[in-house]
């Protein structure tokens, strides 16, 4: 059982690999080459004629040295569905903010159904090339969560988010029921349920949660809040992958 804390924004710290000492020759020869085949992995993922012919993978490729897609792609039931709107909004919100280049290499002119449901893995690869698009591969937790944060205030911009969030608005109980509402009308799977911690606290739990808690859904929690002017403190944190929470005070 393991724990991560953030509150906003998730910093990663870079992998140390300490090397075993071998042979001194044989050591330079191999890193060599491995450094050498690296290197030629991504100029041949990056390149744009080889993003078009296999998108899926080289999407996958790109990002999977930074984060732990394949991993999770492998645990993703096939049930596990997701509606439409956030398939289309990923190229918006990268578009707006002039970084949808390397998005629009491997997934340019694809088109989603804002209500028909998907794939739960279609999304993950193409959440995480975004992220990568709009900030690069190496920060693509952090791009994840600003397409979260993003689209949070998107809809607070659209009318029915205005709507919505005339009533909700200076009402943090109304506006996490909300979200969780939500949720259950355009995800299909895992489990999302929403605990009191007394007047001023209230905890959003996450369980069997395949999107990324500490980078995605945490975003997404604090663009919400941000949308109704609700100042409030987030704080998300992991059981494990999967299992997690963010706890709400105000």
């Amino acid at each position: 059982m393991w724990e991560r804390r953030t509150a906003d924004r998730v910093h990663f710290r870079p992998l140390v690999v300490l090397p075993i000492r071998i042979d001194e020759d044989i050591s330079r020869g191999i890193e060599q080459n491995i450094g050498t085949q690296k290197v030629q992995n991504q100029m041949a993922a990056m390149d744009p004629l080889s993003l078009r012919h296999q998108p899926v993978d080289s999407a996958i490729q790109i990002v999977a040295p930074h984060c732990d897609i394949v991993s999770r792609l492998e645990v993703v039931p096939p049930s596990a569905l997701v509606r439409g709107l956030y398939l289309r909004s990923l190229e918006t919100v990268l578009q707006r903010a002039g970084r949808a280049q390397l998005y629009r290499d491997c997934f340019e002119g694809e088109r989603w159904s804002p209500v028909r449901m998907y794939p739960l893995r279609d999304y993950m690869i193409r959440l995480a090339l975004a992220g990568a698009s709009l900030r690069s591969p190496e920060k693509v937790h952090e791009g994840m969560h600003d397409i979260w944060r993003t689209n949070a205030t998107t809809f607070a911009a659209s009318l029915l988010g205005r709507t919505m969030l005339r009533l909700l608005s200076h009402d943090p109980v109304r506006l996490t029921e909300q979200a969780l509402a939500a949720r259950r009308q355009t995800y299909q799977y895992g489990h999302w349920e929403i605990v009191r911690h007394g007047p001023r606290a209230a905890e959003m739990v996450y369980r069997e949660e395949y999107l990324w808690i500490e980078s995605a859904i945490a975003g997404g929690a604090v663009g919400t809040y941000e949308a109704c002017g609700i100042e409030a403190k987030l704080e998300t944190k992991l059981l494990n992958r999967f299992d997690g929470s963010t706890m709400i005070t105000w």
